[in-house]
């Protein structure tokens, strides 16, 4: 592949990461709004908890693996552009981008099962 089209990759994995967020974020919220309004405690429904607790998790899954895989993409990316002869701005800037990329990515998911853990510790305290 060329340049180009290494850019033009590099950016829908960017945009692909920034998707696979949204989702979450708007069912962690909700979560966090019934929570902190009463309407879901420790005392609810056993049933009501655990769907809350699998639609949770389901959720995290599904983002995490949709977050590694473009950041597994997006290495990808670099190491092709790494490749390149002669590179612009751009490209350069894209691959020093890598290690913050890895460190994201370990982030998120240590986020992800901290959310997790923290709702499950509200929900069976």
């Amino acid at each position: 592949m060329d340049e180009n089209n290494l850019i033009n990759s590099w950016n829908q994995q960017r945009a692909i990461r920034v998707k696979s967020q949204l989702a979450p974020t708007v069912l962690l919220s909700a979560v966090l709004a019934l929570c902190a309004t009463g309407a879901i405690t420790g005392d609810s429904d056993q049933y009501l908890k655990l769907f809350l607790v699998g639609l949770v998790a389901s959720g995290g899954v599904f983002s995490v693996t949709a977050m590694v895989a473009a950041v597994r993409d997006s290495l990808s990316v670099i190491d092709s552009l790494k490749a390149l002869k002669s590179v612009s701005a751009l490209s350069s800037s894209i691959i020093k981008s890598g290690s913050q990329l890895k460190a994201l990515a370990l982030l998120f998911m240590a986020m992800s099962t901290f959310n997790f853990v923290l709702l499950l510790l509200y929900l069976y305290r």
